[in-house]
């Protein structure tokens, strides 16, 4: 049990530390305090003792070094009875409680007015120290670093079990400042703190968001509609990667995380339609991303279409956004042209993957053409855009397409067999015309059934990445198929 004889208050934040205050005096712990907030608990009538009286140094450089002596950092990293005897040769006293929060600097960098001076005078230096020192010597010092612990401490003694958890939370916390002002100097954008959802993928699963200044979409800043959810954030981020792999005004549609239609076209408009003629059982209560402005017609027809979870484009005419009013449960939001992340990460049940982000140019490829009948400019556009819409679909993937629209997607199957079973009967429910359509695979095709299925529903042109064994039995099959084959040597697994 670690008894709390003495304690260290400097706070950049004075909120509830009066009441911490009042407390320890009536315990009659000594309180070592240091500026602003020395003088704050004196002005309430608390007695307390300035660090520059106790260490016999005063502030300098406009208080850049007050805390800095070794009578504080020796009384903070004290180790009992063993450090006793010197603690008495250095004229210190241990020092048992340490409660400190840092200077607002992510707050300072925020702010509009915000100048490089500024913000550098926001780049605590004393406060980590403290706090490290206090938390690597947890069995001997506690350590408060944020406000809600203040009615955590048990004023009659702390338990060692219970400092090490207040030493964990200081570790976290000054890996977060760290990493807030290493953005800064990195000229990077700093992530916000975390917003409570409602829930997360499901109900009984908790949810949080958080961004930075420069995500790709304005998720804290809708246009319209309801709170926003786990799953709309994730369905309309997969949404608009997809969208904004086309230059062309394009459309995708995304339901579960998966383009179930995507076009491009002359305009918006035309290239909704496309996408949404795709699969419009699919689309309904789907997640719709533009790269270009929705103008009043376009609003106006996605509105008749189809009930629509969230829309996302980088700009709205006024009068689109007056037609989406008449549905003010639609969530509108703006997106934001952004360079790609160069790196994605994920958490598995306390396990971390990071990867660079799979932001190939497929149109930049230098494409090899396997078969003896080649495809035409027109045939390598489509080729090029199935593959596009293949990259942001679950593997196993598979994407039919013509003039620029997808006709079917099958996604997320085990077999690869069955994605294009499900992409032509996709295309089929819709009556969509598949002869000569080009078709897309996320990943080489391990037997020719594929190709022998793809041909006799009507299929001229094939896409894949290649690399496998059975490469020569699948080119010969395209061969006897009379289909071209076109190998791009990049293969788009996503999980």
């Amino acid at each position: 049990m670690i008894k709390i004889k003495t304690a260290l208050i400097s706070v950049f934040d004075k909120t509830g530390v009066l009441e911490l205050a009042e407390k320890l005096v009536k315990n009659n712990t000594e309180i070592l305090s240091s500026g602003g907030t020395a003088r704050y608990l004196k002005e309430n009538n608390i007695d307390v003792t300035e660090i520059s009286e106790y260490t016999g140094f005063n502030e300098v450089f406009d208080g850049r070094v007050k805390t800095l002596h070794p009578k504080i950092h020796a009384g903070i990293l004290a180790r009992g009875d063993s450090d006793a005897g010197e603690l008495v040769k250095l004229g210190a006293k241990k020092i048992d409680l340490v409660v400190v929060n840092l200077y607002p600097f992510a707050e300072e960098v925020a702010k509009e007015d915000a100048d490089e001076s500024s913000i550098i005078e926001k780049i605590d230096i004393g406060g980590p120290a403290m706090l490290r020192a206090a938390a690597k010597n947890y069995h001997h010092t506690v350590v408060i670093c944020r406000q809600e612990q203040y009615e955590q401490i048990n004023i009659e003694g702390v338990t060692t079990e219970q400092s090490k958890d207040f030493a964990a939370e200081v570790f976290s916390a000054t890996s977060d400042y760290d990493l807030d002002v290493s953005n800064w100097f990195f000229e990077n954008d700093m992530p916000l703190e975390s917003t409570k959802l409602r829930y997360g993928e499901n109900p009984h699963q908790e949810g949080f968001l958080s961004m930075v200044g420069n995500a790709p979409i304005d998720f804290h800043d809708p246009i319209q509609g309801k709170e926003i959810s786990y799953n709309n954030v994730s369905d309309a981020l997969a949404a608009w990667a997809c969208v904004n792999e086309f230059s062309e005004p394009s459309v995708c549609i995304v339901k579960h995380t998966n383009p179930c239609g995507v076009a491009s076209d002359s305009t918006i408009l035309e290239a909704y339609k496309k996408a949404f003629q795709t699969d419009p059982t699919s689309a309904f209560g789907g997640v719709i991303a533009c790269n270009a402005l929705v103008d009043e017609k376009c609003a106006k027809t996605m509105l008749e279409n189809q009930f629509i979870e969230v829309l996302v484009a980088p700009g709205y005419s006024e009068e689109a956004i007056n037609i989406l009013q008449q549905k003010p449960n639609v969530r509108v939001l703006i997106s934001n042209e952004v360079e790609t992340d160069n790196y994605e990460n994920k958490m598995i049940h306390g396990v971390g993957l990071i990867q660079s982000t799979d932001s190939l140019d497929i149109s930049a490829i230098d494409l090899k053409f396997a078969t003896k009948n080649k495809p035409s400019n027109k045939d390598i556009e489509d080729l090029i855009f199935a593959m596009k819409v293949a990259k942001h679909a679950k593997s196993n993937a598979i994407v039919l397409a013509k003039n620029k629209m997808t006709l079917g997607v099958g996604a997320g199957q085990m077999s690869r067999v069955v994605s294009t079973k499900i992409a032509f009967m996709k295309a089929e429910e819709e009556g969509l015309d598949v002869t000569n359509c080009v078709l897309a695979s996320d990943a080489f095709f391990p037997f020719r059934d594929n190709i022998d299925l793809a041909a006799e529903k009507g299929a001229s042109h094939i896409i894949q990445p290649g690399g496998s064994v059975k490469d020569e039995e699948v080119i010969e099959a395209a061969e006897e198929n009379n289909l071209t084959m076109t190998l791009t040597g990049v293969r788009h697994f996503k999980h």
